[in-house]
């Protein structure tokens, strides 16, 4: 607050008081603080001066309305001494009136103006183009989507028609089998004839002659044969076992020894090749052959007698009896293993048992 400073003089005029000449007053500018409509008007702060002279000097910070920085407001100049007692009322009508000189700014943000797109009645012209739009979409027609296509049933392929020479070739297995082989072998032959490749009907062609003893016509099936597939095991067993009946034991002895090259656990090549060893006279050669088929099959009764026949000519003479009994258990008939057990019982100082195992033989051979 700016000070103002007056002496107190005795005599002069008749009021006892002697002004001092003017010198410049110092302006005193109040700062109004923005005070927001929705609270109370602020009340100037009061300075106690009960007890003190007027026109003493008072010391003492300047007084504002409210603490912190001065806000944006109007700087009103003033240089009567009287407007130093604020008046709260005079503040707010200062504040709010617009048209002051001073330049009060404005508190309250200007409204918006009003949407044109509003009615009367409180719509918007979004509501109503959104309603606008949704009817249009009611009253147009339903789109329908079109009904798929109904899936065509699977049609099951159509098997093709059977082949014929399959349809010969099985009625010429039922001769066969029969016992009708002259019929087989006719069939056989007219398959041949249509097909000459067909590798099953030369090989039961061949078999066939076998049977009847004419063992140069099952060669040479067995030879055509294998002309078609010459890796054919069940061909190469069955042409070795032909060449070993027919004594040619080297050529027995490849083909069979080709397969279990291939097969080693097959069978029937191990059977004929230890007979075909046996036939050579190489006994140690032929037992691991046909230890190993009784092996795989122990119900074969022939694979024991030629087990048989090695052992006794080895001198094992327990192994051989054990082999010739089994195989006798297993082909009752076959006067060859009858007889094997004869000779073991005679090189066992056995005489009865071997006379009686010779009868037996001769009763089976003669059947």
């Amino acid at each position: 607050m700016g000070r103002m400073r007056r002496r107190r003089r005795r005599g002069g005029n008749g009021n006892g008081y002697l002004a001092e000449p003017s010198r410049p007053m110092e302006t005193f500018n109040p700062a109004y603080v923005p005070v927001a409509s929705d609270r109370p008007p602020a009340a100037a702060p009061v300075l106690e001066l009960d007890g003190l002279d007027p026109w003493t000097e008072i010391q003492g910070p300047n007084l504002a309305l409210e603490e912190g920085p001065a806000a944006d407001g109007a700087m009103l100049a003033c240089d009567d001494p009287a407007q130093l007692t604020l008046d709260p009322a005079d503040a707010t009508s200062a504040l709010d009136a617009s048209d002051c000189r001073g330049g009060v700014a404005m508190l309250d943000e200007p409204a918006p103006p009003p949407d044109a797109s509003v009615g009367p009645d409180g719509r918007t012209g979004a509501a109503d183009a959104a309603e606008a739009s949704a009817a249009d979409a009611s009253e147009a027609e339903p789109v329908v989507a079109p009904e798929p296509e109904p899936i065509a049933a699977a049609r099951e392929p159509v098997p093709p028609p059977p082949d014929p020479i399959d349809l010969r070739y099985d009625e010429a297995r039922c001769a066969a089998e029969a016992g009708r082989c002259a019929e087989a072998r006719s069939l056989y032959r007219q398959i041949l004839a249509a097909r000459p490749t067909h590798v099953r009907a030369r090989n039961n062609l061949a078999l066939l002659l076998d049977a009847e003893g004419n063992h140069q016509g099952a060669l040479a099936e067995f030879d055509r044969a294998l002309e078609v597939d010459p890796e054919n095991g069940t061909l190469l067993v069955n042409r070795g076992a032909l060449l070993g009946a027919m004594g040619r034991y080297a050529a027995a002895e490849r083909d069979l020894k080709k397969v279990l090259r291939v097969e080693p656990s097959n069978a029937e090549a191990l059977f004929h090749l230890g007979v075909v060893m046996t036939k050579k006279g190489l006994w140690g050669e032929a037992i691991p052959n046909l230890r190993r088929v009784v092996e795989l099959e122990p119900e074969r009764g022939a694979a024991y007698y030629w087990l048989g026949e090695a052992l006794n000519h080895v001198d094992d003479l327990g192994g051989a009896l054990a082999s010739y009994q089994r195989a006798a258990e297993l082909q009752p008939g076959n006067p060859r293993a009858l007889y094997g057990l004869g000779i073991i019982y005679d090189r066992l100082a056995r005489p009865d048992d071997a006379a009686h195992m010779y009868r037996r033989a001769r009763e089976a051979g003669r059947r």
